[in-house]
């Protein structure tokens, strides 16, 4: 289960990188009140695909990331 697009409102986009020529990777964060993060596999278009569930620590949110797209 993931969270939903209205809990995102604090979360900026920090991070993104091209993983296929439809698919692109994007590491959001919450510096507004908790650093938390997520990862989320958007398309060409921005449409969210995939996103994780919450993570406290970004190395791993970005690892867990990497690791779900490039299989």
């Amino acid at each position: 289960m993931s969270i939903e697009q209205d809990e995102m409102e604090s979360f900026e986009l920090v991070f993104s990188v091209q993983i296929d020529e439809g698919r692109i990777l994007e590491l959001l964060v919450d510096d507004i009140s908790s650093g938390d993060c997520v990862w989320q596999v958007t398309n060409a278009s921005g449409q969210v695909l995939e996103r994780s569930e919450i993570y406290q620590d970004q190395a791993h949110c970005l690892r867990d990331g990497l690791n779900k797209t490039l299989k």
